[in-house]
């Protein structure tokens, strides 16, 4: 089963309510934001990395506009350095490809390994909006039910600034 559909299953399962818009495929944050515009949502990249001298891998979410500090972000979790992870393991542990990384990718239980960071200014926001790890759509839903969503799938958020 597609990804896309594990997702809208699992929001169905699990009575969450959300909104769906179907797009063009779009690689960027600022993409999606060219095609979709809605009041008082934020939306967010979700960058796949690990760290640079094991092989512990993380999901950083931050404002699509926030620069990574890759140094600093580590800091977080008692690492070096983070770098990006490979399209192997990105497959591979979450399922997806370039592009589809989304912390809905926490569905595959081959993602359980893979810890999550989230950037604390989310804790302001009403609504959020991610793809549904496929690019070709956008899931908005009131932040309570995104943060619901990640404890239901067994993440614990560590937040970072």
């Amino acid at each position: 089963m597609a990804m896309r559909q594990l997702v809208l299953d699992f929001l169905h399962n699990h009575a969450i309510p959300y909104t769906i818009y179907t797009h063009q495929p779009v690689v960027s944050v600022e993409d999606s934001k060219r095609i979709i515009h809605i009041e008082g949502c934020s939306g967010y990249k979700s960058l796949f990395v690990k760290d640079k001298k094991s092989d512990n891998y993380y999901m950083v979410v931050l404002p699509a506009d926030k620069r990574a500090d890759m140094r600093a972000l580590a800091h977080y979790v008692g690492c070096e350095k983070f770098e990006f992870g490979t399209a192997d393991k990105m497959l591979t542990m979450l399922g997806v490809v370039r592009g589809n990384v989304s912390p809905f990718c926490f569905i595959c239980p081959q993602s359980q390994s893979v810890k999550l960071l989230l950037d604390y200014s989310i804790r302001t926001t009403s609504y959020v909006r991610f793809h549904p790890c496929d690019n070709t759509a956008t899931l908005v839903l009131e932040r309570e039910q995104f943060i619901k969503c990640m404890s239901l799938l067994n993440k614990t958020i560590i937040y970072v600034e």
